[in-house]
């Protein structure tokens, strides 16, 4: 790290690195539709992206202004209100302190707080969010609230934030069939509803072509519009070293090395405690950790291909194998861990293209076990993801989509409790996990400036859980053999951004859940058994 930040200290350019919220999707879509249209180049490969970056797409976009149609513009002007607070030339101007009440707002977006001076930048916003969901099995709601806060000090990016979430029922659960981010230490407190903490935040040091530094947030690796099947970003927030760099414009490179929550007792380590309020058995996890590393090439504009490992270990400590970046991690596994059990090891490929005006073609493939002999064999499976998709834009403001994921049994799975893809037992890749394909269908209409109208089918089967059946031989189940959980959802969903980043949500869903029961009590939440009919209705400001 140190040498990085040397090297990065050569340049005299300022750059920093705080990440826009994945789930603060009005932007994102937004530079997705601008990349699909050849306004921008644009990586969305891993997200999230810093806001650094954003305000430089949107400045990219603004020089082509003449391409984009009045609800575009609009749209670029919303965004600029918020983002150009990143762009450095505004560290020449004089001080400045801004309160929500305050009336000096200028051209940027309205914040509880905000600060700038030549070497310091500070925002700090409020976090206020909730649902509502109505149907023929009651209703029910989740509704959170916290605070958020970033600053800048030279190269320096530095942000935190925490919120406080309230669940009427059970909503998040680890075996829930939904992209709902996982809680960890949920309390059910009176009437069944459920308390649960997040928080997330970060340290890093930017430099002209990458960063690095420690972070604790949601992150996803795969392009997707409907659920990514690499790392999902689903998982309850783990703290993570990463490593960005773009060296080059044919060449980016990502790796992260995480601290996983393995939920899994040690009882060497845990013992009992005697004192004046009893007697206790304080118990200690087994330690996991996670490294991972995605290799971006880009031929020529427009086409990016990748490919990237990850292992997941065990070892005590994190293991300073682990900790080189640009390691093929499975080699090194078979070094050290020679003739004994092998730690949990995965490859990744994925393809996007943007090379034709309107249109965005994607795919990845999450390969757990492989082996050649059983590519072309009828009778055995090797444990692989696929994900295939394309948007179109071709039509002014109107998306179409179409999104196909295809899991076989045991992919994301393994044996050993202390090495599976999971951390606080939610699996770190697909929301649907192994055994098990999607078909997502979407249209989505942008009338004016921040308002989303979107119509989507999605229909989702599930084989039986092998990993806790035990199934022998684990290469020779047949995918989807019986289907014992099946999912057909449509519905509309109409979403606007009034101010920044407060989203106001209006929609209704058809849904029909079926299956064994065993299957279908513990994927599905109750209220969602059988035929629904439900209305959503959610506001929120702020992530």
């Amino acid at each position: 790290m140190l040498v990085l930040c040397c090297i990065g200290g050569i340049t005299t350019l300022h750059a920093q690195y705080v990440p826009a919220d994945i789930a603060n999707r009005g932007i994102y879509l937004f530079l997705d539709e601008l990349a699909s249209e050849k306004v921008i180049d644009l990586y969305s490969l891993v997200k999230p992206f810093s806001r650094q970056e954003i305000a430089g797409k949107l400045v990219a976009a603004d020089s082509s202004r003449s391409v984009l149609n009045a609800r575009q513009q609009a749209e670029l002007d919303f965004y600029l209100r918020d983002y150009r607070k990143e762009l450095n030339h505004l560290a020449a101007q004089p001080p400045a302190t801004s309160w929500l009440w305050m009336d000096n707002h200028g051209d940027k977006r309205f914040d509880l707080f905000y600060y700038r001076d030549s070497m310091f930048r500070m925002t700090v916003n409020p976090i206020l969010g909730s649902d509502m969901w109505v149907n023929g099995n009651g209703s029910f709601s989740h509704w959170w609230n916290g605070v958020e806060a970033w600053s800048y000090a030279g190269k320096f990016g530095v942000w935190a934030s925490f919120r406080d979430n309230h669940e009427s029922t059970e909503l998040t659960a680890r075996d829930f069939m939904n992209q709902r981010i996982g809680g960890s230490n949920i309390k059910i407190v009176s009437g069944g509803q459920r308390d649960y903490w997040e928080l997330r935040g970060g340290i890093t040091y930017g430099w002209k072509w990458g960063h690095v530094g420690l972070i604790m947030g949601q992150f996803s690796w795969g392009e997707n519009n409907a659920g990514a099947n690499i790392f999902s970003g689903r998982t309850p927030a783990f703290p993570r070293l990463e490593l960005s760099m773009n060296p080059a414009k044919w060449f980016r490179f990502t790796y992260v090395h995480g601290a996983l929550v393995s939920e899994v007792v040690d009882s060497t380590l845990s013992f009992y405690t005697s004192n004046a309020y009893g007697t206790d058995y304080r118990e200690v996890y087994h330690p996991k950790y996670m490294a991972a590393n995605m290799f971006t090439f880009i031929p020529y504009k427009g086409l990016q291909l990748s490919v990237g490992n990850s292992i997941i270990y065990d070892y005590r400590y994190p293991h300073l194998a682990y900790l080189l970046p640009v390691a093929f991690y499975k080699p090194v596994n078979h070094t050290l861990d020679a003739r004994i059990d092998n730690m949990n090891s995965q490859l990744f490929l994925a393809l996007s293209s943007r090379n034709i005006r309107g249109f965005h073609l994607y795919g990845t493939v999450f390969l757990d076990e492989v082996a050649a002999d059983r590519i072309l064999n009828d009778t055995e499976h090797n444990f692989v993801s696929y994900k295939a998709g394309v948007s179109s834009a071709i039509i002014p403001d109107l998306t179409l989509l179409a999104e196909y994921t295809w899991s076989n049994a045991l992919v994301f799975m393994h044996n050993v409790p202390t090495t599976t893809f999971e951390s606080n037992r939610y699996n770190l890749g697909h929301y649907l996990e192994d055994n098990a394909k999607d078909l997502y269908l979407g249209m989505a209409y942008r009338p004016f400036r921040t308002l989303q109208v979107k119509a989507y089918f999605n229909r989702s089967l599930k084989g039986p859980d092998h990993t806790a059946l035990g199934t022998m031989p684990r290469t020779g189940i047949e995918p989807l053999e019986p289907v014992v959980w099946n999912s057909t959802r449509a519905g509309i969903l109409a979403t606007m951004q009034v101010v920044n980043d407060l989203y106001l949500r209006l929609g209704y869903e058809w849904r029909n859940v079926t299956g064994e029961q065993e299957y279908l009590d513990r994927w599905t939440p109750d209220e969602y058994h059988g035929q629904t009919g439900t209305l959503r209705m959610g506001i929120n400001y702020g992530f």
